[in-house]
């Protein structure tokens, strides 16, 4: 039986959303409300909003330069989107979640193409080259801040064998999936890397796109608190949520240095549960003390006045978005 991080999604987090329910109504709360314990954020940012106006409700130091586009547009400047981001830059879908539809675009030339042959709405977003990423799950309840879990994010990699190709090596990877695509594109497939040449396949810190997961919580330090709170500060109607970052290396992390390429809100997984090393006791364990959390929370913003879509438009904006966001992918995966 394939271990529970392998479990198709909905599969696995049945159980948590059941007990959101649960606990709702146990707290005297319909679950409709959960989305104000992100009262700041469009429904909380249960994954139906933008990447683009979650970011823009944080002050933006900590931020890659972004902007928002819709293509087509025949009047884009291409060229000044270019200078504004530099190369390389990111190309993803404003919706997008668990990397699909990610692009990493290496020069004018290749943006033009983009732009030409997209279609749909997209961040563009200036490429950071720090080449270790992190989930850091942060919690306001009460008024205290904490972080409540820190994941990195272990990007796919193949070791040489002196007769098997890229390719080769990438299809056999034990994490492989359909997905992988997406980035294996910007790789030469037919290299045949030397005898223990390790290579790294995936730019996206994606579960679903080959990332292993594990859990670094134990890495907190007074700096790496100190400078997430002094984000999350700035935002006082975001409560619960996962920041994944970038840094030079897990030590500058621990210093508090570190780039956000994306706020999750209320939809946000506790991905240091993805461990291979636990249970699926000890995962769940996590994922429903974090359930917890995010009930308890909205229950303390319950009187905020927050525009709420109903469940039936949140259900037909899900089955809309997902049709639309598996197409972006797959018109990014054959560009």
């Amino acid at each position: 039986m394939k271990h529970h991080e392998f479990w198709p999604p909905r599969v696995f987090e049945a159980p948590y959303y059941a007990q959101l329910v649960g606990r709702s109504l146990l707290r005297g709360m319909s679950p409709t409300q959960i989305p104000k314990a992100n009262w700041a954020l469009e429904n909380g940012e249960i994954g139906l909003g933008t990447k683009y106006s979650t970011q823009l409700a944080f002050e933006q130091s900590r931020f890659p330069v972004t902007s928002c586009i819709t293509l087509p547009d025949a009047t884009l400047d291409v060229d000044d989107l270019g200078a504004r981001h530099g190369f390389p830059l990111i190309v993803k879908p404003l919706i997008g979640v668990v990397g699909k539809g990610v692009l990493k675009l290496s020069d004018a030339e290749q943006l033009k193409q983009a732009v030409s042959t997209l279609s749909g709405d997209y961040v563009v977003q200036s490429y950071c080259p720090d080449p270790t990423e992190f989930g850091v799950f942060f919690i306001r309840k009460g008024g205290s801040n904490r972080i409540s879990g820190i994941n990195q994010k272990h990007f796919p990699t193949v070791v040489g064998d002196g007769h098997s190709n890229l390719g080769q090596l990438a299809t056999a990877h034990p994490r492989y999936t359909a997905h992988w695509p997406i980035f294996l594109r910007y790789l030469d497939l037919s290299e045949v890397p030397a005898a223990g040449e390790e290579r790294q396949l995936s730019f996206i810190g994606s579960h679903t796109m080959g990332c292993k997961f594990t859990n670094d919580t134990d890495q907190l330090t007074r700096a790496l608190e100190a400078a997430v709170f002094r984000v999350t500060d700035s935002q006082p109607g975001f409560n619960f949520g996962r920041f994944d970052v970038k840094s030079p290396s897990l030590e500058a992390l621990r210093d508090g240095e570190f780039t956000i390429i994306e706020v999750n809100g209320i939809a946000s997984l506790p991905t240091h549960m993805f461990d291979p090393s636990y249970s699926l006791n000890q995962a769940y364990e996590i994922f429903f003390e974090h359930g917890r959390y995010l009930v308890d929370i909205a229950h303390e913003h319950r009187h905020v006045e927050m525009d709420i879509d109903s469940v039936t438009t949140l259900w037909q904006r899900a089955r809309a978005l997902s049709g639309e966001l598996n197409n972006m992918h797959e018109r990014a995966k054959t560009r």
